[in-house]
């Protein structure tokens, strides 16, 4: 697609599709879309990024001139969005967000009416939408707002029927007596996922918890694990979550100030699940960046490994066609279809809490049901995004580390639908050819791509 990436719109504040006159045009776009299928009105949140009051307020500018209803729920995690469309019988939802990207970047995730990612056909639409109702002379004279920090809250909605929502599920007082340290990225969640914890009972102790614009993402949040490590030493907390900007995905830390890796948190929720018997199909949906250690681990459990491609929306279709309620990313994407329909970093949190209070131990003593293979990967930024089968020296290092590892490892390349990068994981059960690999695929990367 030419607009649309792995998981809606992204880029920097600024560029064509970033910007104020495509955003009107994408708000048309979308009223005209809402109006065709007579799906009602659509719900508008954001994340805490300094462009996104002016992109949101260019989008509904569109929305008004197609005659579209919508509502404003202000700064809100992307999960708190998906739950908005079905709390308020909305016919979409449109989140302004960058995800775990910088602050110079924003962009735009749309929920169908079911609170799922909009399909392949829908994009396609609305890319042919945005570009009927472009206005390319206010391109040509367009240059990006200038704007200064300033303290960003969290709207009504996260604060108020969010929180409730979440406060809710798991058993009143669960958490008494907990220590729980969160880093909340300076995005959508600060002040959201800590005071659902403290509604539980825990003693919370946050940080990266004031957004100022410029601040989400900065060396802090689930991209910076080491931050969180070394606040829950510094507050001696039983366990540590680390959020993303718009709070989709948490990184989870145990007692001893230990990241768990992304396959170790769905293995110790689903092999809980199974051991109560409520694990759906015995099987859980994972993507093709996951370890393939988990894939045995879980095997010995008796539970199935269903892998599909990159991005929670694939995950989600996959969940559906195979009758999953759990699946998720390593890179920190959890879903849980039994409490949201997307992905949802306070609910994996609150979802790891419930094992370990239902077990009665500490979450070291609980993780460690993967034995992961030896993997190493990558994210290489690149001048172009050449097709690899195109490349000269990458192709054939490809080939060159297929014949290494053989059949006990595995390689996977490919660009990123986010970034100007391009992804490299090599896995194998010999741990120095996967590091001969790794070295032979950068080096062909720098030739080819830089």
């Amino acid at each position: 697609m030419k607009y649309f990436g792995t998981d809606g719109i992204r880029g920097t504040y600024g560029e064509l599709c970033v910007s104020e006159p495509f955003f009107k045009a994408l708000g048309m776009g979308v009223g005209e879309l809402l109006k065709k299928e007579k799906n009602g009105k659509i719900v508008v949140g954001g994340d805490t990024r300094a462009s996104s009051d002016f992109l949101k307020t260019a989008f509904f500018s569109g929305l008004e001139k197609s005659g579209a209803d919508f509502e404003d729920l202000g700064v809100l995690p992307t999960p708190a969005l998906a739950y908005a469309v079905i709390k308020r019988n909305a016919g979409m939802g449109a989140m302004i967000t960058a995800s775990h990207n910088p602050y110079a970047d924003n962009g735009i995730k749309f929920f169908d009416s079911q609170a799922r990612k909009i399909e392949d056909a829908t994009q396609e639409s609305l890319e042919k939408l945005v570009e009927k109702f472009l206005d390319y002379s206010a391109i040509e004279s367009y240059s990006p707002k200038k704007i200064s920090p300033r303290k960003i809250c969290g709207g009504d909605f996260a604060l108020n029927e969010y929180v409730a929502k979440m406060s809710s599920i798991f058993p009143e007082g669960f958490l008494k007596g907990v220590k729980i340290a969160i880093d909340m990225a300076n995005g959508a969640t600060s002040g959201v996922s800590s005071k659902v914890f403290s509604n539980y009972g825990a003693e919370v102790f946050e940080c990266a918890a004031n957004p100022d614009g410029y601040n989400i993402n900065d060396g802090v949040g689930s991209q910076f694990s080491g931050n969180l490590a070394e606040f829950c030493r510094k507050v001696g907390a039983d366990v540590g979550f680390a959020h993303d900007g718009d709070g989709d995905r948490v990184v989870v830390c145990d007692e001893n100030s230990s990241i768990l890796e992304g396959e170790e948190v769905m293995a110790l929720i689903a092999m809980d699940a199974k051991e109560r018997g409520v694990l759906a199909s015995n099987a859980i949906v994972t993507t093709f960046q996951s370890n393939i250690g988990m894939d045995e681990s879980l095997k010995s459990e008796g539970i199935d490994v269903f892998r599909c491609g990159i991005g929670d929306r694939l995950v989600m279709r996959e969940m559906l066609s195979r009758n999953c309620l759990i699946g998720g990313e390593n890179s920190g994407h959890f879903i849980f279809l039994d409490i949201s329909p997307c992905g949802d970093g306070l609910a994996a949190a609150l979802s790891v809490l419930s094992v370990m209070r239902a077990k009665g131990k500490k979450l070291s003593e609980l993780r460690g049901g993967v034995k992961m293979y030896p993997s190493m990967s990558e994210a290489i930024r690149v001048a172009r995004k050449t097709p690899l089968e195109e490349t000269l020296h990458l192709s054939s290092a490809m080939e060159r580390c297929g014949k290494i590892l053989g059949r006990e490892g595995r390689l996977l390349v490919r660009y990123s639908g986010t970034e100007k990068k391009i992804r490299l994981l090599v896995e194998g059960k010999d741990a120095s050819k996967v590091g001969d690999c790794m070295k032979i695929l950068k080096d062909a990367v720098e030739i080819d791509l830089q």
